[in-house]
């Protein structure tokens, strides 16, 4: 009788290891999502800082270009 009960510890136990590694697991993937999602939005509003910058600059050096005259 003792060793049975000993033997369902043992097995509970080692189940909720695998659950508790379970959650860490799905917590590192949640994790490592959420990074991924700052990182791809960060990535997406510096290139549109800078496309908007070169667009500026560009209209910038066509102001500063003289214009040649039609006939």
């Amino acid at each position: 009788m003792k060793a049975d009960a000993f033997a369902l510890i043992d097995t509970y136990t080692t189940a909720m290891t695998w659950a508790v590694r379970g959650w860490y697991a799905a917590l590192i993937v949640l994790v490592a999502f959420a990074a991924w999602v700052v990182i791809e939005i960060g990535r997406r509003v510096f290139d549109r800082i800078g496309a908007d910058f070169t667009r500026a600059r560009q209209t910038i050096a066509d102001i500063q270009q003289p214009r040649k005259e039609e006939s």
